[in-house]
């Protein structure tokens, strides 16, 4: 195990092509990934241009709009979109999922 592997990680990136179908009104989005020491994700944060949020985590792992990744991610290709614990934890706690009826930050 690498020293990378050792510690969670958090990454974001911007997503420039709409959802499809029902979803597609809701724009372009922005995911946030709280990645565990074993590379799969613990939390997800998506942020779409219509202000719509959905949060999921391994209390809510899937719903009519999607799902908490479910592959081990290859963080190799992912150091140019790392962020800090911070930045993730203020944009967990600073928004309201849709999806999420027993949320509470």
């Amino acid at each position: 195990m690498t020293v990378l592997e050792k510690t969670k990680k958090y990454y974001k990136w911007c997503w420039d092509v709409s959802l499809g179908g029902e979803f597609d009104a809701w724009g372009t989005s922005t995911y946030f990934i709280e990645i565990g020491i074993d590379l799969y994700p613990i939390r997800q944060i998506e942020l779409y241009e219509n202000g719509n949020v959905l949060f999921y985590d391994h209390t809510h792992l899937t719903d009519r709009y999607g799902m908490l990744c479910d592959q081990k991610l290859d963080i190799s290709n992912l150091n140019e979109f790392e962020i800090s614990p911070e930045e993730f934890e203020r944009v967990w706690q600073s928004n309201t999922p849709i999806n999420r009826d027993d949320y509470t930050a």
